[in-house]
């Protein structure tokens, strides 16, 4: 047993980051240890025990927000993503992930025709086995045109449906048949000479107060009440003037109001699944390209160009953005597109250069951190690709529609493609997929 001397010698000198002294009453044979294995603390200097290919284990287990937040251990680590060993095993363990993942979800269909009308299918089984219509709810039975589902997934059986140019909005539940139409928000900021556009919502679920929301952007344009007048004298207008700002819907309040949001007066533009977006975790996402307003006439140039995730919390209403990849650099003006999608409850940008025919898709670590994305995957020589529409019931497998109007997969494994038994019309202009999951909870009941 110690005595009360040799422990208050080993506190100052634990404190004093001094080597500890142990007196013992027995003399233990000296050997020699190897210091593999061991951590060995020598004036500040601290030996790593681990060999490099148990690191590069734990390291390929780590959830990308993490592993990121670790690259500034060592030089080491900040250059993994450049080892395609690492890079193999990493990427293998996020599919993976999306694979256990898997459950009783259903993946929807939404095609869109020439002549304006949309179909809803629900896609069960991981391969589609079976394509089951649905009707809309009634208020959509005569005019189903121009129908978009709001964050492409239902939130406890819930979908929210967007016609852009009625501006109708519906809560619905598939399960049940139950919808709920909700109000139009009313614009009394807008000026009497100009006209409001609504470009883009948002559905989502504030698990603070239990109540569903919809966001909703509000844009203006010249017309209106004086618009006679403003043909007779006509005045070129400043593109930074334009009254823009956002409003929220409470399914609590079953109202809206304005919201206070410090963003850019500048032109925004959205990528072509805009007015569908992607929700997770009770945040919603647009891939969005703003456009400064001296660059707005002038389309040849790109100075003023910039891509970023527009992200909007609906509990706390804040909104925040997330720079470009600077990987990427400045998108060209034709040939390459954007889309986000949702892998493993990830974002994930993909980028399509459709001259070169090859996909690049970006996983996002943390919100607000352009560092944090990182190129995962990489597939070339794709024929006829065409635009991605959404992910599989099986993460793992992300869906475009190609030129000839199939529709086919691409496993992010093997990164091969696969057509499925599943071909839209040629009328068909515009489709995408998302995720459903069945729910008998009434629309509004987590409210009660």
């Amino acid at each position: 047993m110690k005595n009360i001397h040799e422990s208050e010698e080993e506190t100052e000198a634990v404190a004093s980051n001094k080597p500890v002294q142990i007196r013992s009453k027995t003399k233990k044979k000296k050997t020699k240890k190897k210091t593999e294995g061991v951590v060995v603390r020598t004036n500040n200097k601290v030996r790593s025990y681990l060999n490099h290919d148990i690191i590069i284990f734990i390291l390929s287990k780590l959830p990308l927000k993490s592993f990121k937040r670790f690259e500034c251990v060592c030089k080491s680590w900040a250059t993994l993503f450049q080892d395609s060993y690492f890079k193999t095993i990493y990427t293998n363990k996020f599919i993976s992930n999306n694979n256990n993942n898997y459950n009783d979800d259903d993946t929807y269909l939404v095609p869109e025709h020439v002549m304006g009308r949309a179909h809803f299918y629900m896609l069960p089984g991981q391969r589609f086995e079976d394509r089951v219509k649905i009707d809309w709810p009634s208020p959509f039975q005569e005019d189903s045109a121009g129908i978009y589902i709001l964050g492409a997934a239902s939130i406890n059986g819930i979908l929210c449906l967007n016609q852009k140019y009625t501006r109708r909005l519906v809560l619905w539940n598939p399960t049940t048949g139950e919808f709920k139409v909700i109000p139009y928000g009313i614009c009394e900021d807008i000026p009497p000479n100009r006209q409001p556009c609504y470009n883009l919502h948002g559905f989502g679920y504030d698990h603070v107060t239990n109540d569903y929301k919809v966001i909703q952007f509000v844009d203006s344009f010249l017309g209106g009440e004086d618009e006679d007048e403003q043909n007779e004298e006509w005045v070129e207008e400043d593109p930074s003037s334009d009254e823009k700002f956002w409003m929220i819907y409470s399914l609590r309040s079953n109202s809206w109001r304005k919201l206070d949001l410090n963003l850019p007066n500048c032109c925004y533009g959205f990528t072509q699944n805009r007015l569908v977006g992607v929700y997770t975790n009770g945040v919603c996402h647009w891939w969005a390209i703003a456009y400064g307003p001296e660059n707005i006439e002038d389309e040849d140039e790109d100075e003023d160009e910039e891509e970023y995730l527009l992200s909007f919390n609906f509990s706390n209403e804040l909104m925040f953005t997330t720079p470009s990849p600077s990987y990427l650099g400045v998108r060209p003006k034709v040939a390459v597109d954007r889309c986000l999608v949702l892998l493993n409850e990830s974002i994930a940008l993909i980028s399509i250069d459709l001259k070169m025919t090859t996909i690049q898709i970006s996983i996002l670590g943390e919100l607000g951190v352009r560092e944090s994305w990182t190129k995962l995957f990489t597939v070339t020589s794709l024929p006829c690709i065409g635009y991605p529409i959404g992910v599989g019931n099986l993460s793992n497998t992300v869906l475009f529609r190609k030129k000839d109007d199939k529709l086919v997969w691409i496993d992010l494994h093997t990164k091969m493609m696969e057509e499925i038994d599943v071909k839209l019309k040629n009328d068909v202009y515009f489709a995408y997929v998302g995720k459903y999951k069945k729910s008998f909870l009434p629309i509004g009941g987590m409210n009660n």
